[in-house]
């Protein structure tokens, strides 16, 4: 006799009490003893990775004697999907609430940023992080450039009980049509907490580092938001830079330490990475003692250190913060260092979260320790690493970030940052290819650019922006086209198309120099064919000129 033995995806002892008792799905459990000992697996039903729902079945057809009831429960488990988790770090560049309280003039209230703005910078953000997970929530996020929150007065302390008081109002609503002065003073971090549960991506707990003032110089704060338990947490200052938050969560009863940071700024200035060595050493202070606590403690760094995976590699005559003092390398055997900087999971061209002047930069950071690559307790999922590139929402057509702007009544684009993002597993680290050894390390930044951009882009006659009001040009921020143009002038760049003038910028500094646009002011009347880039500087409309075509 065979019979089907149904094998839910919950704790192994609660299989074992299942088929000792004849309780749980099946009561009919029976087996024939005078068969041959063996197990046959019929079918499987395998949830999507990392998830395991309630109601996850295997069909498991059993054909051996009672006496080995313990191999059937362990073949039994094997077939149990290990939780699986994703954890993004994401800087969104300037999350500012509406308490009209601002370090920066461009989030004034009188400046002109509204609730509006701040639900269309919400709305980025949201439809961002629903990519993530197949539209699920993204476990663990952790978040840089949230505003620090300067009115605690009117703070939220209590978020399950704001999400409770305003479930039955969208955030679209709150930020626009129903607006009130009594929601002006609530922090970035409640606003984003809402606009992620009306999207369905819900069950944050939320930290964020305390209020120090306006004397603490900093506009910014850090953030966690995590669907697992935070056991605890503390934040720790840097020199003229962001609060460290320290986290300990549970993940089914193991321990997760994260921390988040957000370093000094100006990653291009060495003369600024004095600070961010500052920065470094505290982190490296707060590793070391974790480690020496438990060696094999599981630990993700993570956030905007503002330098390059390859920081000492594109300024090697200065100690760098990232890789001399933090101790970032790229070798999966930890032979040098004990933190592996995911960066090394991609190929080096690409290696990036940033593009500045034409050239990519990998300031988003995940880095992770030994313990992550042991036999126990939470693990890597081998090759999971990347940045989030999603065109048309907050990347442009050759792959480059879509910054935020504020111009007109609702403002546009999501953040100048790509997040990046991994998954991990409770249990055993599995390797699925060869173990990073820390090569390719390039002594130069990738271009990407229009220029030097080999893909097809297809783009459109831009003549039609002639015509449409500032108002009605917002859409197409960030967006590509071509333009027949005259070059009015070099310095200040002025183009003229069609019967319009515009104010106009350039991609990179040689456009204008011997060779570029003069070339066709002198050779060509001024009449040049472009690739142009529409975009607002200080609230204004203007050109970013992105190739030379040619004249016509």
């Amino acid at each position: 006799m065979v019979t089907l033995v149904k094998v839910f995806a919950v704790s192994a002892s609660f299989i074992v009490w299942s088929l000792l008792t004849g309780c749980g799905v099946d009561s009919d459990v029976g087996v024939d003893q005078e068969s041959a000992s063996t197990l046959e697996v019929r079918e499987q039903t395998i949830a999507p990775e990392g998830k395991v729902p309630a109601a996850a079945i295997s069909e498991v057809a059993v054909d051996q004697p009672v006496a080995s009831l313990t191999e059937l429960v362990e073949d039994a488990v094997d077939l149990v999907e290990p939780l699986a988790f994703t954890v993004v770090t994401y800087n969104v560049e300037n999350l500012f609430d509406t308490d009209d309280f601002s370090m920066f003039d461009d989030y004034k209230v009188d400046s002109g940023y509204t609730p509006r703005k701040l639900l269309t910078k919400l709305q980025g953000i949201t439809s961002v992080l629903k990519s993530v997970n197949d539209g699920n929530a993204p476990e663990i996020l952790l978040f840089q450039e949230l505003e620090a929150d300067f009115t605690p007065e009117s703070t939220v302390e209590d978020y399950d009980a704001f999400l409770e008081m305003y479930s039955d109002i969208t955030v679209a609503d709150m930020l626009d049509a129903e607006w009130s002065d009594a929601y002006a003073g609530f922090p970035a971090s409640a606003w984003l907490l809402k606009a992620l549960a009306d999207e369905g991506l819900a069950g944050y707990h939320v930290v964020t580092a305390e209020y120090r003032g306006t004397g603490s110089g900093s506009a910014h704060t850090n953030a966690i938001f995590s669907t697992f338990p935070i056991i605890s947490h503390e934040a720790h200052p840097i020199v003229m830079a962001r609060d460290i938050i320290e986290a300990e969560l549970e993940v089914e009863g193991e321990s997760l330490f994260v921390y988040v940071n957000h370093w000094k700024s100006g990653a291009s200035n060495p003369d600024r990475e004095p600070i961010r060595v500052e920065n470094a050493k505290v982190l490296r202070s707060l590793i070391d003692a974790r480690l020496e606590a438990d060696p094999q403690a599981d630990i993700i760094i993570a956030g905007d250190l503002n330098s390059h995976y390859n920081h000492s590699a594109l300024f090697p005559e200065i100690v760098t913060g990232v890789n001399d003092i933090l101790g970032s390398a790229g070798s999966e055997s930890f032979y040098e260092t004990d933190l592996y900087n995911l960066w090394f999971e991609l190929a080096p061209e690409a290696r990036y979260s940033e593009v500045w002047r034409g050239r990519i930069g990998t300031l988003m950071h995940m880095l992770i320790t030994p313990g992550l690559y042991d036999e126990s307790g939470i693990s890597y999922i081998d090759g999971s690493f990347d940045k989030l590139v999603i065109p048309g929402i907050n990347a442009d057509a050759i792959g480059r970030p879509v910054r935020w702007h504020s111009t007109g009544e609702t403002g546009g684009g999501v953040s100048d940052h790509f997040p990046v993002y991994a998954r991990f597993s409770v249990g055993a680290f599995k390797a699925t290819a060869a173990l990073s050894i820390g090569e390719n390390v390039s002594s130069y930044e990738y271009p990407l650019n229009v220029a030097e951009f080999n893909g097809d882009l297809n783009l459109k006659d831009g003549s039609f922006l002639n015509s449409l009001s500032d108002a009605e040009l917002i859409p197409y921020v960030g967006q590509l086209y071509t333009v027949n143009a005259i070059v009015e002038s070099i310095r200040p760049l002025r183009l003229k198309v069609s019967r319009r003038a515009w104010p106009a910028y350039y991609s990179d500094p040689r456009f204008i120099e011997e060779g570029g646009l003069p070339l066709y002011v002198e050779n060509h009347r001024g009449q040049v064919n472009l690739v142009v880039q529409f975009n607002f500087y200080r609230g204004k409309s203007q050109l970013i000129v992105e190739d030379i075509l040619g004249s016509w």
